[in-house]
């Protein structure tokens, strides 16, 4: 078979694993964020928090609002997703589908980038590529995953394999701002990685002349510039969200960094080490791949948003980026060690990429598995999740307009998203933050009373303390509906929070849904 047919026909099964079912699950929390500020785009043109039917967008009591606009995310996932709405029209699939594409994209920059290389080493790549449940995870959600992960190989691949100079720093400018547009902690954690290999290895092999300079940085000065004028977190109550991590909070963090993308599957923890240790031995790309690693994870654990004090794991998202590069060190390993032992290679290959054995797969909360044909066996039988049957019955049940409150408060927006008619409240505190002094009084929490109340597992007993309060006197709430699903969207790209089948072991008393309706005492 000639080697432009394998490649495409590898490119065809990534695309497979990608694509599959891409629009079965409804859009969790995150998701549904961004495809509800792509349907704010649709309207306006910006990333609005005012939607039809009198519902904001305020997610933690609006933590990234300014003047009614979402300001603090990056906007490039949103305008990718609208984008993708004008021309597919709206749903769970075209919300997901640029996203898909830019993970396709990957893979094809990644099998082009291996194609030339040693026979046992491209094959031991591709193995680990198409075992790696993160990457293909990640690169099917509708948030900035997929485009951090792609901006960023392009730049390096750019860097390191663009022949012409001619063009090439404008191409990495246009690229890193795509990247800074996409997330702007992969930007600086990418830029932080660069300047480091730069200075250890790159300045002695290829000095960057002033010229090329002025070509990669002025452009990025100009058009970052104006990006960050408008989508600034630091306008918002998300500037100044994370100010209570402490030196000590981020060197946890960054242990916790290692431990989770071990569970993560991003890597396993004796190949990392392995990588290490044969490119101190060799100083070859491998030491300075795993530099690389360790200058990118501590970037983001001193820029990471997540609040330490009140999380178990590392925000394993926002490492995304590291995928190729992790891939690429345990095959690299692998294959140096074993090159001259092809069936033990086969063996460790199988067993590294294809199973979770080397990440402590007996040890973890779900045992020694093979991820990725896991992963096909969801695709052949999805899992059940809480949020369609939920939406359908809002859609058929709830008259237009009527007000909802959902506890918990991140499974507001994926019903928003699939059930649009209702009015969401009571997603903001009172009293009122400055700016916020006009919106409804259905808004804010407690101030009126709800027609429907959505409760999403143990947060049913939300309602009983609601009545038992007596917050808002002369309501109760009765019982019209339980859905009996597993509360939880255990469909999220993070293996330490996935399931790959439905859950069945619960109690649907107490862990299905809920839905109560509000009736005059």
């Amino acid at each position: 078979m000639s080697r432009p047919l394998v490649w495409w026909s590898l490119l065809l099964g990534w695309g497979f694993l990608l694509f599959a079912q891409l629009g079965h699950y409804a859009l969790w929390d995150d998701e549904s964020l961004t495809a509800l500020s792509a349907k704010a785009i649709q309207a306006t043109g910006d990333t609005g928090v005012l939607l039809d039917h009198a519902n904001i967008v305020a997610y933690r009591d609006g933590l990234s609002i300014y003047h009614f606009a979402d300001r603090s995310t990056p906007p490039l996932a949103a305008y990718l997703c609208a984008a993708s709405f004008d021309c597919f029209g709206v749903s769970a699939f075209t919300a997901r589908l640029p996203f898909a594409l830019l993970g396709l994209g990957t893979g094809a920059l990644l099998l082009l980038w291996v194609r030339d290389a040693a026979s046992p080493g491209c094959w031991v790549f591709v193995t680990a590529l198409f075992g790696n449940v993160s990457l293909i995870l990640f690169c099917r959600q509708c948030r900035y995953y997929s485009p951090a992960i792609f901006f960023s190989l392009a730049i390096v691949f750019v860097l390191w394999r663009w022949r012409a100079e001619s063009g090439k720093w404008l191409v990495t400018a246009a690229l890193s701002v795509c990247l800074f547009a996409a997330n702007l902690m992969s930007y600086l954690a990418l830029y932080a990685v660069l300047a480091v290999d730069y200075a250890v290895w790159r300045r002695r092999e290829q000095p960057i002349r002033w010229r090329d300079a002025l070509l990669l940085l002025v452009p990025q000065l100009v058009l970052i510039g104006a990006i960050g004028a408008v989508w600034n977190p630091f306008h918002t109550a998300f500037g100044s969200y994370e100010k209570t991590n402490t030196l000590w909070d981020r060197l946890t963090l960054f242990a916790w960094c290692w431990r989770d993308l071990d569970r993560c599957e991003f890597f396993s923890l004796p190949l990392l080490v392995l990588a290490l240790t044969v490119g101190v031995r060799r100083r070859g790309w491998l030491l300075r791949g795993g530099m690389a690693l360790m200058v990118y994870v501590a970037a983001i654990s001193l820029t990471s948003p997540q609040l330490i004090n009140v999380a178990r794991e590392a925000e394993v998202r926002y490492l995304t980026p590291l995928l190729p590069l992790t891939l690429a060190l345990q095959a690299g390993a692998l294959t140096v060690v074993l090159a001259r032992r092809r069936t033990w290679l086969v063996v460790a290959t199988v067993i590294a990429f294809g199973t979770n054995l080397l990440n402590g797969g007996p040890l973890l909360a779900w045992g020694l598995r093979s991820t990725i044909l896991t992963y096909l066996g969801e695709l052949s039988l999805p899992q059940a999740e809480p949020y369609t049957p939920t939406a359908a019955w809002i859609n058929a049940n709830v008259p237009e307009g009527a007000s909802i409150w959902v506890t918990p408060y991140y499974a507001t927006y994926p019903l928003m998203f699939a059930a649009p008619r209702a009015t969401y409240g009571w997603q903001l505190s009172w009293p009122p933050r400055p700016g916020f002094e006009s919106l409804p009084a259905i808004d804010f929490g407690t101030r009126v009373a709800p027609d429907y109340i959505v409760a999403f597992g143990p947060s049913s007993r939300a309602v009983e303390g609601f009545e038992r309060q007596k917050l808002i006197p002369g309501f109760a709430y009765e019982l019209v509906e339980s859905i009996p699903v597993y509360w939880q969207d255990s469909y999220r790209p993070e293996l330490y929070w996935r399931h790959f089948e439905t859950k069945s072991d619960f109690n649907p008393a107490t862990d299905g849904v809920f839905i109560f309706r509000k009736v005059a005492k």
